[in-house]
């Protein structure tokens, strides 16, 4: 490979290649999520229903629906794996001489000047491109057609620095789902007034500082953003039985 001048622009995509590897983790994770939520679907039926879905009629609509609703994750998922591999497919990373751009199909354009660098760090996954501002970063994955020129590049703005913790942010996603339906489920069966707050407020937070994490985020498409709107609908329902809780304390 030639070597690039620093006044040079050049643009790098992601090796097909490397897409299985990465898809593998995504599976994991969208699997996880999947099995989380659709477990605790089950439980709340059972804790509804019980053995009376036999001799009801409500009870055998809440089933139907709740197949259906299990059917509509499932096919999320499968759409999610699709456009995982589109936004791999369409992953661009333009290196100047002061700047870098990112840009994936359905995705905002990122783009992070020199001056604003104030981290790069190196894990076995790749590049980290930090900034003042939290949640602007750039990621570099070591399946890039032309890493180590990339590197190279960057590691003439700014010393490179060890990145231990990046796997973590990669099991943050699977162990946020099963720890959500956890609570989801531990708040639906609690009875008494305080297991309910105690279980209800963390959850009532958790959500809504995701939901804030969400819209603010500069790495998120907009349509992923209104699709994030939907979880105001759980956080009053649970918001109401928190009130009804506290009002009628027992």
């Amino acid at each position: 490979m030639a070597e690039l001048s620093e006044d040079s622009v050049r643009t790098y995509r992601l090796s097909p290649e490397g897409y299985s590897a990465a898809n593998r983790r995504l599976l994991w994770q969208r699997t996880a999520a999947f099995l989380s939520v659709a477990i605790a679907m089950l439980v709340i039926y059972y804790k509804a229903f019980g053995d009376s879905w036999h001799n009801s009629s409500n009870a055998s609509i809440a089933g139907f629906a709740l197949f259906l609703s299990i059917g509509a994750i499932a096919l999320g998922v499968k759409k999610g794996h699709k456009r995982s591999r589109e936004a791999w497919n369409s992953y661009e990373l333009v290196i100047g001489s002061d700047f870098l751009i990112r840009r994936i199909k359905d995705f905002p354009e990122l783009e992070i000047r020199r001056d604003e660098i104030t981290a790069i760090k190196e894990s076995a996954d790749g590049l980290r491109i930090e900034t003042a501002t939290k949640g602007r970063v750039i990621g570099i994955g070591a399946a890039l057609d032309g890493y180590q020129d990339a590197q190279e590049r960057l590691s003439r703005w700014m010393a490179v620095t060890e990145l231990k913790s990046w796997n973590t942010s990669q099991k943050l996603p699977v162990v946020s789902s099963v720890l959500f339906a956890f609570l989801f489920v531990s708040f639906y069966l609690a009875t008494t007034s305080w297991a309910i707050v105690a279980v209800g407020l963390p959850l009532l937070v958790g959500l809504a500082w995701c939901l804030w994490l969400i819209q603010r985020s500069p790495q998120l498409s907009t349509r992923l953003k209104r699709q994030s709107l939907l979880a105001i609908l759980p956080l009053l329902a649970i918001a109401a039985k928190l009130i009804l809780a506290i009002t009628n304390w027992k």
